[in-house]
């Protein structure tokens, strides 16, 4: 019985490729992965107390969304116009009638006369247009005031709103140069695998050069012994043809040796000399 030999599964590639990870120089790698690992835990030790990491926090209620002008301040500026006008014209009301009555006895008009009342009526109406003028007065000064209230309020307001966006552009600007230099750092590091990662590819290949090494060694066993027993069947009934028994037995061990090692999966391409050699082989291994 004649086979030409199949090549087994080729295991070189696995072989050479883990050579070649093994071989490679991860320490850049690690080493800046130190630094990092190491520079974060520092940060986070001092995070509240970095001026460059740490900005007072904005919450939503720290924005001034709605403003009011103050009437307080408009009573105040209408009664501090009134009093002042006031305390200015009342001591001329005083006089003004002292000299009216003064001048109206002088030209010989007696109290309660026509001419004494209307001059008095005069004077009275006089007085109340200065007062109401003085009230007139207090009244706009009390609006400038209250106007004035109120775009102060606006103008606080918005500069509060300009410090929280300061404030928050700060944090942001902040945040961005630090994602920016982590992200260079990484794009530099990327493509060059870590020590931890490195043995994983080499596990990986390693692996499966095992699983091809294992399905070889499968192969070996199950075609060795099926050739053995077809060499074993054919040189069985090839020495029975003789007539002779023995040449029967002969025939069959013959043929089993000869089949096992013409197997094209068996034994990695290694010829045993003897049917003791063969199974010195499996007993050694352990194999069934």
């Amino acid at each position: 019985m004649s086979k030409s030999k199949k090549p087994k599964q080729d295991t070189t590639p696995y072989k050479n490729y883990s050579a070649y990870l093994k071989s490679v120089d991860t320490s850049n790698v690690d080493n800046t992965l130190g630094n990092l690992t190491s520079y974060a835990l520092n940060q986070s030790k001092n995070l509240m107390n970095n001026s460059n990491w740490y900005l007072p926090e904005v919450n939503p209620e720290d924005w001034t969304l709605s403003v009011e002008a103050s009437d307080e301040a408009r009573q105040r500026a209408e009664e501090a116009t009134f009093n002042s006008v006031m305390n200015y014209l009342q001591p001329q009301f005083e006089q003004e009638k002292s000299d009216l009555e003064t001048s109206l006895i002088n030209k010989g008009l007696p109290v309660g006369s026509e001419a004494y009342q209307r001059a008095m009526t005069d004077y009275e109406n006089a007085k109340n247009q200065a007062i109401n003028q003085a009230a007139y007065q207090s009244v706009l000064n009390g609006q400038n005031a209250y106007s004035q209230s109120l775009n102060d309020a606006i103008a606080a307001g918005n500069f509060g709103n300009s410090s929280l966006s300061a404030i928050e552009n700060a944090q942001l600007a902040s945040n961005n140069a630090q994602q920016g230099l982590m992200q260079q750092i990484f794009n530099a590091m990327s493509g060059s695998p870590s020590s931890y990662e490195n043995q994983q590819n080499i596990f990986s290949v390693d692996a499966g050069k095992a699983a091809v090494d294992y399905q070889n060694a499968l192969a070996n066993a199950k075609g060795g012994w099926t050739g053995a027993l077809t060499g074993a069947i054919q040189g069985g009934i090839a020495g029975a043809m003789t007539g002779n028994p023995y040449a029967a037995a002969a025939g069959a061990a013959a043929g089993g040796y000869s089949g096992y090692n013409s197997n094209p999966y068996s034994n990695n391409g290694i010829n045993y000399s003897s049917w003791a050699d063969v199974l010195s082989k499996y007993k050694t291994n352990g194999s069934k």
